[in-house]
């Protein structure tokens, strides 16, 4: 993580983005060639990119990998029809499994989107499942186009096949925190929104996951003060008893956590109260024995922040978005500490999968 809160560059757009090249039994040359072009690719060097990759595919036409940054590159030049051309003899019901990648079933659906020819791009996601029905990148791309169609709950329904089909792809967080953000669900906005920053620190879409972050905190906070208890969630029951389920157990106790907080409540929520709230769920979490319930990875990074002494500026620069002049203020106070935590989020990268991943679904 950099302290410059948690930007690299990744683009959240619809269009694929390059992906390492399966070599796949060609000459050393030509793959040596095609990451060239991946490297003008990424220094948006298009026409040197492009003019390499054709070079490629005129001598190895049955090189995929190639033929696909080629239209991935005309893409990025607008050149709809022409990467259209490229893409589709990648996506052939005629060729193997083997010889098929689930990201060229992505881009051709993203340059049919491209051309509001919504009815072919839904048709190539959806046949790109039938052959990779765990492709977190194709459901990702199906719940945009729900979201779009305003069907909010089928939206959410792909979100959690693209998480449980591989929990490490990031942009399924970001894609769902927006999403439950439009729901009532607000404790997945709060997770998905955290995963995606440790997931992509530095991103371009960060700033975006640390303002909706820090916002749900300070509703969470103003419903407390208004009613006395925190409901994160619309599959609360009315009557149940605290930890009957993990959003029930979550809400509850970030509630009891809540009335600690001391703060002028003519201002909205200090980011120093988060800290001082999550060190208090903490507290309260594994007394009652939650963490043997429910394993989250999350509220085990807390856990182990604190124990560092570094959840204070962890929190910081989590919600620096949505507090930007109290970050600042931080940040020019504790500039050590910052270090110090940029170092331990280095040596411990948050890495997701099948046994430990957040989900809705999960619980």
């Amino acid at each position: 993580m950099r302290l410059k809160v948690y930007r690299v560059g990744l683009v959240v757009v619809t269009l694929a983005c390059s992906v390492p090249v399966i070599v796949a039994a060609q000459p050393r040359s030509a793959v040596a060639q095609v990451n060239r072009a991946i490297a003008a690719i990424d220094a948006k060097k298009y026409a040197e990119a492009e003019h390499m990759l054709r070079d490629v595919v005129k001598r190895y036409p049955n090189y995929y990998d190639a033929r696909y940054e080629l239209a991935l590159v005309l893409s990025l030049q607008k050149k709809y029809q022409e990467a259209l051309a490229e893409c589709l003899p990648l996506c052939d019901s005629n060729l193997s499994k083997d010889s098929q990648r689930d990201h060229y079933f992505q881009l051709l659906g993203n340059l049919y989107a491209q051309l509001d020819d919504t009815l072919n791009a839904e048709l190539f996601y959806r046949r790109g499942l039938k052959i990779f029905p765990t492709s977190a990148r194709l459901h990702v791309e199906m719940a945009i186009r729900a979201a779009q169609r305003g069907d909010l709950d089928e939206a959410l329904e792909e979100i959690e096949s693209a998480i449980s089909g591989d929990p490490s792809y990031p942009l399924s967080y970001y894609w769902g925190a927006r999403f439950y953000r439009a729901s009532t669900e607000r404790l997945w906005v709060i997770f998905y929104a955290e995963l995606f920053i440790n997931l992509r620190p530095n991103s371009s879409k960060a700033d975006e996951m640390s303002t909706i972050w820090y916002n749900v905190f300070r509703e969470a906070i103003e419903e407390f003060d208004q009613n006395g208890r925190i409901i994160l969630s619309r599959e609360i029951r009315a009557n149940a008893p605290a930890g009957a389920t993990f959003p029930e157990a979550f809400s509850s106790t970030l509630s009891d956590a809540a009335r600690i907080l001391r703060f002028n409540r003519d201002f909205e929520l200090p980011v120093a109260s988060i800290d001082t709230l999550l060190s208090r769920f903490l507290d309260l979490w594994y007394e009652r024995g939650l963490d043997t319930l429910y394993r989250n990875i999350i509220i085990e990074r807390y856990r182990h922040l604190r124990d560092e002494g570094l959840l204070e500026a962890y929190v910081h620069v989590v919600a620096q978005y949505g507090k930007p002049m109290q970050f600042a203020e931080y940040a020019k106070q504790n500039r050590s500490q910052l270090e110090k935590l940029e170092r331990w989020i280095n040596k411990h990268r948050l890495v997701l999968d099948r046994t430990n991943y957040i989900s809705r679904y999960r619980w």
